[in-house]
């Protein structure tokens, strides 16, 4: 990539891993967080019908961030509502969810070694099915974010087969006369 052209947040796959192995790890759980939304967000409207208008009145775009489906949590649960991830995914999604709360509101001094945060990275299911053997809590979280990351980006991208088209106009199928 050229240094004149910036890649499109959710396309800043380079930047995203930089920053999340470079910064502190309140910042990483966040900035995954956020980056995870994002491709979740893309992954719904990708799945639904070709009006940007209307899908951004649901899911919430930059100007309109107060909608029914514009929280990372309301994006989760559509998504695997409209089976777009798993049990699995779902359930790791919140749990990433859970600790981006954690250090979003936490003012200070928060560790990763802090035993609730360790106990939540050692529930992610998604690296047990990768990785057999003992894991650090932080690299799991790490492995869940970036095999969810990758899913969520592969499924955005190729969702395209299953979109849902606007149902055409109405029309009398039947007459009824009294």
């Amino acid at each position: 990539m050229s240094k004149t052209k910036k890649a499109a947040p959710l396309e800043d796959w380079e930047g995203f891993y930089e920053e999340i192995q470079n910064e502190s790890p309140r910042a990483a759980v966040i900035i995954s967080a956020a980056f995870m939304e994002g491709w979740l967000r893309q992954l719904i409207a990708n799945f639904m019908v070709d009006d940007s208008k209307a899908v951004d009145e649901l899911l919430g775009a930059e100007d309109n961030v107060d909608r029914p489906l514009s929280s990372f949590s309301s994006r989760i649960r559509a998504a695997y509502c409209l089976g777009l991830i798993s049990r699995d995914e779902y359930d790791d999604l919140h749990m990433v969810k859970k600790l981006r709360n954690r250090f979003a509101h936490g003012m200070h001094g928060l560790s990763v070694d802090d035993n609730a945060i360790v106990s939540w990275c050692n529930e992610l299911k998604i690296p047990k099915k990768i990785f057999a053997g003992k894991v650090h809590h932080w690299d799991t979280f790490l492995i869940a974010v970036s095999m969810l990351t990758s899913q969520l980006a592969i499924r955005a991208k190729g969702i395209g087969e299953k979109r849902l088209t606007v149902a055409q106009g109405f029309e009398l199928t039947q007459v009824v006369r009294g």
